[in-house]
């Protein structure tokens, strides 16, 4: 009578040791796809920031004033994102300051020809 109760409680402990088996092995499952999704996301908002920054560096090269102001504005915008990193922040920084020197040279060389650029004209 004592070994049918011994193997009676052996038969439990391993069921219980299976099922926390089994439960653990579900958790870590769960969790790794959790993390496979969130980095499938993440990559997926990089690339839709880098299809935005090639649209506003293609605005802020654009001869038009408005569309060069407007593409410096959402670059501007972009380097504020939280999924902007340093060399993304690095990289803008360098485009925008070209352009910028662009620009002032564009208007310097325009207002050695007599033409103002002032709110006031």
């Amino acid at each position: 009578m004592v070994n049918t109760w011994l193997q009676a409680g052996m038969s439990v402990v391993v069921g219980l040791m299976t099922a926390v088996g089994a439960l653990i092995g579900i958790r870590l499952s769960v969790h790794g796809s959790d993390r496979a999704t969130e980095q499938r996301e993440l990559a997926g908002r990089r690339e839709e920031w880098w299809r935005r920054f090639t649209w506003a560096a293609e605005l802020a090269l654009d001869d038009a004033p408005v569309k060069r102001v407007t593409g410096l504005k959402l670059l501007t915008k972009l380097a504020q994102s939280d999924l902007a990193k340093r060399d993304e922040c690095l990289l803008i920084d360098v485009f925008q300051g070209r352009v910028l020197d662009e620009l002032l040279s564009d208007l310097s060389g325009n207002s050695e020809g007599g033409h103002r650029y002032d709110r006031a004209a």
